[in-house]
């Protein structure tokens, strides 16, 4: 299975915790040799974005923190990057979730999961909840991948797919 992991599980990396979710997630995941796992050049943006959000408040976390965890994902060989211009149809998804969603960086990494990968792990339950209350989105999702799948928070739970439409 190909899984796209969401930003969030990399915060650990450059000194952020994560509220609920054990500092341990991402590396059980990582230790599941059976999956091909992936991220989008985006979430090197949004870990950047939010670490000098941080540091330029608080003393917590330095560009060298940052720079040493975006090292961490970029040279680790289990993780493949994967940009939100690789396929024709990531732009054309993100269109059409931002029409739900605010956050377009969010958008993008959703829509480059669905149209490269099996799964999204994300901390984002609320996205998934404003997807499955729109029949087009969810049958414009299918039409790409029709076995896509979500798995959230601390990965404790099965893998969810989006709601049946009756036709």
């Amino acid at each position: 299975m190909k899984i796209l992991i969401d930003t969030s599980y990399f915060l650990p990396l450059i000194k952020i915790g994560i509220e609920n979710i054990p500092q341990t997630t991402l590396v059980n995941l990582l230790a599941k040799t059976s999956f091909e796992y992936f991220y989008s050049n985006l979430t090197l943006f949004e870990l950047t974005a939010k670490g000098l959000k941080i540091s330029s408040q608080e003393n917590i976390i330095t560009p060298q923190d940052i720079r040493i965890g975006i090292d961490a994902i970029q040279n680790d060989s289990r993780l493949v990057e994967k940009s939100f211009i690789d396929n024709p149809l990531i732009i054309e998804l993100a269109s059409q979730l931002k029409a739900i969603h605010k956050d377009t960086i969010d958008c993008l990494i959703f829509a480059t999961a669905i149209c490269i990968c099996d799964c999204i792990v994300t901390m984002d339950v609320s996205f998934f909840d404003q997807i499955n209350k729109v029949p087009s989105l969810i049958n414009a999702i299918r039409k790409i991948n029709e076995n896509f799948h979500f798995w959230f928070n601390d990965l404790s739970d099965d893998l969810r797919a989006l709601k049946s439409i009756d036709s």
